[in-house]
């Protein structure tokens, strides 16, 4: 701009090089803001329109004078505010403020944009505290975000001192402009700022694992945050939806994924994230193949544990329970070892009615070495061993099992069970009593009823997964406690059968809603039965994970294609610098237009599958850094909206 001044230019030099005096009262002149009437945007734009780099302040300028302006300047806005009160000389104020500008103004020399006064204003004391109390509520989403741009671009447009005479003359409709302007650039420059930030963020997790991974987390805090009561981008609410996934991950059990624990949002992100693109639907499959292979063993160890059969396996468990049972009622049988009692006429009528029993518990007595006798000849009052007792009971035990068919009962096994528990309520009732009055028959008959008893009961167990609801009350009634132990280590066997198969997993894994299933497992685990429904139950929700991915691959498609790209990224850069030559419509369409199409990059579509298919100590661990990255980028936000809104009144002065 050096040679001839340009006519009525209010940047323009002596050709000495000294600065124009200027006075800003001076009838005869315009004011640098405003020369022969025209704005200051009509004179550029009939101006030649200089280079780049000469709009840069050269490198020789002071940058002092222009940090100390900006830094300043909301102080002498304020103290002119404070002057509407009544309190201080306005005008002389007002002469102040425009001497102090117009001063500045000629030093410069029109040296390009005050970027030293830029940096002046924001680190000046009210925008410092701005930054700092700014609550990070009011720009945790985007809808919040551009009103308190409006609500922060007007109010603090005040904070611009007014500097022109002519406009000190109308100080109220000047102050009323200016908080107009600066109301509608507030949000332009808000959403400006968060399409270009998006799109250098989008950029930035496509070459830089650190940012892909601190992507994921906001993305994945987001979407835990609408699987549980309140908000985790609000104070307070954070901890409700974490605390709830944490405490259904910690029931799962340590296979369970965060996606198992959390809410339908989180199972469509995932599903989501496996038809595009990326690595998801490898981790997904491979997830489900494990689960699938390992839900056999997880299921009976829920059933073993359940039942207390200790683990043992079908075969080696009979010889151990009969030794283990034998061990523990040998003090018991020994207390009736040589024991006789007086027959009575209903014990009488008891023999008499079991005929087909008297030789089979001769030969039973025969074979395991004790003496045989003949209970037909038995009459009331005869003396009569407790021993012989106990065969005869154990006899029409064998005659009652040879009476059932495919051991479902019939009339002559239901007649002559009936006969064997009527004995043997008579003989609890002629058994010696222990100090609490219990029977030591019982006692010892509940420790061990006999081998061949077990066995039985192990076997009938084989059998319950094949029977229904009555027909598996049908084969433990009347057991013992010992022959109730056996037939659980059968049913083990029943079950870990049926859970062999696809079709047998199914069915166990809908037993609720389907009572032909749920029934007889109610019969097999007795009081136990809740706590395996409750395992069978987490392993049914475990299962829903194998959906994951299952979509068409018209859709990967689809979705792959609205990853943004270069040409995104530039209309975005246009559109911001149309809005700060006062044109913000271009703005406004692009923000609304590639908000809606900035893709999350495939890198971090990786990282947040990563984050939601961790298990154990690594989802709990994730679960509780999740609110401490929220709130540092919730206060990362809250720090932009106070430095961009700072921008934002530069068009302004």
């Amino acid at each position: 701009m050096a040679g001839k001044p340009v006519e009525h230019d209010p940047f323009a030099t002596q050709s000495g090089g000294i600065p124009v005096e200027h006075d800003p009262f001076a009838p005869q002149k315009k004011s640098w803001k405003e020369v022969s009437g025209d704005p200051l945007q009509a004179i550029i734009n009939k101006r030649q329109v200089p280079d780049l780099m000469s709009l840069l302040p050269p490198k020789e300028e002071n940058p002092l004078p222009g940090i100390y302006m900006g830094a300043t300047d909301p102080f002498y806005a304020g103290g002119r505010l404070a002057m509407e009160t009544g309190i201080g000389d306005k005008q002389a104020m007002d002469r102040a403020i425009a001497q102090r500008e117009a001063e500045y103004q000629a030093a410069r020399q029109n040296k390009g944009f005050d970027k030293n006064r830029l940096v002046g204003n924001i680190i000046s004391p009210p925008n410092l505290a701005l930054t700092a109390l700014l609550p990070e509520s009011l720009v945790a989403t985007v809808p919040r975000l551009l009103a308190t741009g409006s609500v922060l671009g007007a109010t603090t447009s005040l904070m611009n001192p007014v500097t022109e005479p002519e406009q000190q003359k109308d100080y109220g409709e000047t102050l009323k402009s200016n908080m107009m302007m600066g109301g509608m650039l507030g949000p332009v420059f808000q959403g400006g700022a968060k399409v270009v930030g998006a799109g250098a963020g989008n950029i930035a997790q496509r070459i830089n694992e650190s940012s892909a991974a601190d992507a994921a987390k906001l993305k994945i805090a987001e979407v835990l945050s609408k699987s549980g009561i309140g908000s985790l981008f609000e104070p307070g609410g954070g901890g409700n939806a974490l605390n709830q996934i944490e405490a259904r991950l910690s029931k799962l059990g340590p296979e369970a994924t965060l996606v198992d624990a959390s809410g339908q949002p989180t199972k469509t992100l995932l599903d989501t994230l496996a038809t595009l693109p990326g690595q998801t639907k490898t981790l997904v499959e491979q997830l489900i193949r494990n689960r699938q292979a390992t839900r056999p063993q997880r299921i009976m160890a829920a059933a073993d544990e359940a039942l207390g059969t200790g683990g043992a396996g079908y075969k080696t468990t009979l010889d151990a329970l009969v030794e283990q049972k034998q061990t523990a009622a040998a003090p018991l049988y020994k207390q009736i070892e040589n024991l006789s009692v007086q027959v009575d006429d209903n014990l009488h009528n008891l023999i008499q009615r079991a005929p087909d029993a008297w030789k089979a518990a001769k030969d039973l007595a025969i074979r395991e070495g004790k003496a045989p006798l003949d209970l037909s000849k038995i009459k009331p009052g005869d003396d009569l061993s407790f021993e012989a007792l106990d065969t005869l009971k154990r006899a029409l035990w064998t005659i009652g099992e040879k009476e059932k068919v495919n051991f479902k009962a019939t009339a002559e096994s239901r007649a002559t069970n009936n006969l064997r528990n009527e004995l043997t309520r008579k003989l609890d009732d002629l058994s010696p009593k222990d100090k609490n009055g219990k029977s030591i028959y019982k006692m010892a008959r509940d420790a061990f009823a006999g081998p061949a008893e077990m066995e039985s009961a192990v076997i009938a167990g084989r059998t319950a997964m094949k029977t229904d609801e009555i027909g598996v009350s049908e084969l433990t009634k009347g057991m013992s406690a010992s022959e109730l132990d056996a037939f659980r280590v059968g049913a083990l066997q029943s079950l870990r059968d049926k859970v062999g198969t696809e079709a047998g997993q199914t069915s166990l894994l809908k037993m609720w809603k389907e009572p032909a299933t749920s029934g007889k497992l109610k019969e097999i685990f007795g009081k136990d039965y809740r706590e395996f429904a409750a395992s069978v139950a987490k392993e049914a929700r475990l299962k829903e994970i194998e959906q994951t991915g299952r979509g068409p691959q018209t859709a990967q498609r689809l979705l792959a294609a609205g990853e943004l790209n270069a040409n995104d990224a530039m209309q975005a850069s246009q559109a911001v610098a149309s809005a700060g030559q006062g044109n913000p419509a271009p703005l406004l369409n692009t923000i609304m237009n590639l908000g809606k199409k900035i893709s999350t990059p495939e890198q971090t579509r990786n990282e947040m599958a990563k984050l939601l298919m961790q298990q154990g100590p690594g989802a709990m661990r994730t679960l509780r850094e999740l609110p401490l990255a929220v709130k540092q980028f919730n206060e990362a936000q809250a720090r932009n909206a106070a430095l961009t809104n700072t921008l934002a009144q530069q068009p302004n002065r």
